[in-house]
């Protein structure tokens, strides 16, 4: 790797580092989940997921994940945030909640944040 290369590289580590735990950005998008914050206990009951979004340019609505489930939720709440989306019933454990942006036709745009957090 050429000097440029690696003052290049090292930029890009150096942008990365300051990123918000939990949150991924490109090109100024990103998405920031608000509650639960990681770690966090829950009591049982209602569960809601409040994020912040900064939609990228193809963005059209996000992809919200409960553990390891196949079908997201799918929200188009991507404006006037901050937004919140119900969770289903979740029971006692660990659990993680991952939000990832994606565009009109499904594909994701690699704008993503993900928190785990515990029911109890």
């Amino acid at each position: 790797m050429n000097k440029t290369g690696k003052m290049m590289y090292g930029m890009l580590v150096a942008a990365l580092c300051v990123l918000p735990l939990g949150s991924y950005a490109a090109g100024g998008a990103s998405i920031e989940i608000l509650s639960p914050k990681e770690g966090e206990i829950w009591t049982a009951g209602a569960h809601v997921v409040k994020y912040q979004v900064h939609p990228s340019p193809n963005g059209n609505h996000l992809h919200v994940y409960v553990d390891q489930q196949d079908e997201p939720i799918i929200s188009h709440q991507m404006s006037h945030c901050p937004c919140s989306e119900q969770l289903p019933d979740l029971g006692p454990g660990k659990h993680r909640v991952t939000i990832k942006e994606a565009t009109a036709s499904h594909s994701l745009t690699g704008v993503e944040s993900s928190v785990s957090f515990t029911v109890k």
